[in-house]
């Protein structure tokens, strides 16, 4: 009767490891307030999508140095440099610490949600947002 507990536990613990698995699933909300978590060195959900319109950003810094959170136009051409949403930048925060962007106007689109501290997204903090669907 032991292992029944120890077994459970084990296929819980399995199951949660593999249910983060699969990178392509796009988290979808329908609400005007998109919540993030960074951490080093992820953004938490890292695909997103949203309706287009005026939405509100949350992000919480749940890891051990400081992270931002910033809304880019992914570059045209190779060699191109991103372009920053105008008022989609969440400013630097201390672990434990969360911050918000005012609401910004999101129009339809792919768009890169990165920290650009040092090379944080060279090391895998960024996501993908994508913007579709009726307006807010």
């Amino acid at each position: 009767m032991s292992r029944s507990p120890l077994t459970a536990a084990c296929l819980a613990t399995a199951v949660l490891v593999l249910g983060g698995c699969g990178e392509g699933k796009l988290v979808s909300t329908d609400r005007p307030i998109l919540r993030i978590t960074v951490d080093e060195y992820r953004i938490v959900p890292q695909n997103m999508k949203v309706r287009p319109g005026r939405i509100k950003i949350v992000v919480r810094n749940t890891g051990r140095l400081t992270h931002n959170l910033v809304i880019q136009v992914p570059p045209k051409e190779v060699g191109d440099k991103p372009v920053e949403v105008p008022g989609a930048r969440v400013m630097s925060m201390q672990p434990g610490e969360t911050a918000e962007a005012i609401k910004v106007v999101l129009q339809p689109g792919t768009y890169r949600v990165v920290c650009t501290i040092a090379n944080h997204d060279d090391l895998g903090q960024y996501g993908k947002l994508v913007v579709e669907g009726p307006p807010l």
